[in-house]
C-alpha cells in the first residue's frame, strides 16, 4: 500500500510512457495537419467529444468505485482478522490463567495464531506459505503441513484438535470451549472471504471497455479545439488523457488487493501487527521491529 502519493507515479509511468509518448506524437502531428497543412475539414464540434467525454467518465467512475469496494472489503476483513486474533489469545489466557501464570498449551496456540495470519498472508500472495513460520512452529508440525495443500485451513484444524484437548483435559469449560470455538469459526470464514476475492476474477467487461472508451475519447478530444486552443491544443489534451489515465490505472491497481503488488492492502504490516501484539499478550521477551514504509513509501 502507497503512504506517500507522490510515489504512486512511478508505476503509472513505467507501464504507460510508449502511450504517452505515441500520443504526444499524434497530437503533434495532427496540430501540423490542421496549421500547416490547412486541413480545416479536421475542425469538428466540440459537442461530439463532450457527449463521448461524458458517457467514458460514467463508465470510468462506475468501475473505479467498484475496483476500490473490493479493495476496501479485503481492507475491513484483515481489520477482522486482527481483532479475532487477538481475541482468541486474550480469550484462551483468560479461561486457563487463573493463577496469572500463562500456561505452555496457551503460548503454543497464540505461536499458531500467528503462524496462521503470516500462512494466509502468504497463500494469498502466491508466496511459500510456510515462509517465516519457524520461530512459532516446531519441526513436526511443520512437516505435517507440508502435506497440504492450503496450510492456513491446516493450522485452523491443529488448533481446533489442541483446543479440544484442553477442554476434555477440563482446563476449560464447555461455554468456554464454544466461545472460542466461535472466534475459529470467524478466522475461518474471513479466510474464506479473501479467497472468494482473490478467486473472483474482475468483470472483464469493465476493464475492457473502459479502456477502449477512453481511447476512443482522447483521440476525437483534439478535434474539437484545434480552432478555439491553438497550440495549446496538444497540451491541454495530453493533460486530458494523464488524468483519465491515471484514473483507469486507479481501478486497475485497486481490484486485485492481494497480488503482492505495491498496491496491495498492508498484510504484511498487519501481520506483524497481530505477532507484536499476541506476543506481548502471553509475555514473550523479544520482539519484532515494527513494520514501515519502504524508501519508496510502500508497507506491504
Amino acid at each position: 500500500m502507497y503512504t506517500y502519493p507522490s510515489h504512486t507515479f512511478r508505476p503509472l509511468i513505467k507501464r504507460l510512457w510508449v502511450n504517452f509518448l505515441l500520443y504526444l506524437v499524434y497530437l503533434c502531428s495532427l496540430y501540423y495537419f490542421y496549421n500547416y497543412l490547412n486541413l480545416k475539414v479536421l475542425d469538428i464540434s466540440m459537442a461530439i467529444s463532450t457527449v463521448l467525454g461524458v458517457s467514458v467518465s460514467l463508465l470510468l467512475a462506475f468501475r473505479t468505485a467498484a475496483a476500490y469496494e473490493r479493495w476496501w472489503e479485503a481492507r475491513k476483513i484483515w481489520g477482522g482478522i486482527v481483532n479475532d486474533s487477538r481475541t482468541i489469545v486474550r480469550q484462551l489466557i483468560g479461561f486457563t490463567s487463573a493463577g496469572g501464570e500463562i500456561i505452555q498449551d496457551v503460548k503454543e496456540l497464540a505461536h499458531l495464531q500467528i503462524a496462521w495470519c503470516k500462512a494466509l498472508n502468504n497463500s494469498l500472495r502466491k508466496l511459500d506459505p510456510l515462509e517465516d513460520l519457524t520461530n512459532h512452529l516446531g519441526e513436526p508440525v511443520l512437516s505435517e503441513l507440508r502435506n497440504h495443500n492450503n496450510v492456513p485451513n491446516a493450522l485452523l484444524k491443529i488448533m481446533e484438535i489442541r483446543l479440544s484437548k484442553l477442554h476434555q483435559q477440563c482446563m476449560i469449560n464447555t461455554y468456554q470451549f464454544v466461545a472460542i470455538d466461535e472466534t475459529i469459526k470467524r478466522l475461518c470464514d474471513k479466510m474464506g472471504m479473501c479467497e472468494r476475492i482473490k478467486n473472483t476474477v474482475f468483470p472483464v467487461q469493465y476493464s475492457v471497455y473502459t479502456r477502449h472508451g477512453i481511447t476512443l475519447f482522447i483521440i476525437m478530444l483534439p478535434f474539437g479545439m484545434l480552432k478555439s486552443t491553438g497550440p495549446f491544443v496538444i497540451l491541454i489534451s495530453f493533460l486530458v488523457a494523464c488524468f483519465f489515465a491515471m484514473i483507469e490505472a486507479i481501478a486497475h491497481y485497486l481490484k486485485d488487493p492481494f497480488e503482492n503488488k505495491e498496491s496491495d492492502i498492508p498484510m504484511t504490516a498487519l501481520c506483524n501487527t497481530i505477532e507484536i501484539n499476541i506476543l506481548q499478550m502471553i509475555d514473550a521477551s523479544e520482539l519484532p521491529p515494527t513494520a514501515k514504509p519502504d524508501s519508496n513509501g510502500v508497507i506491504m
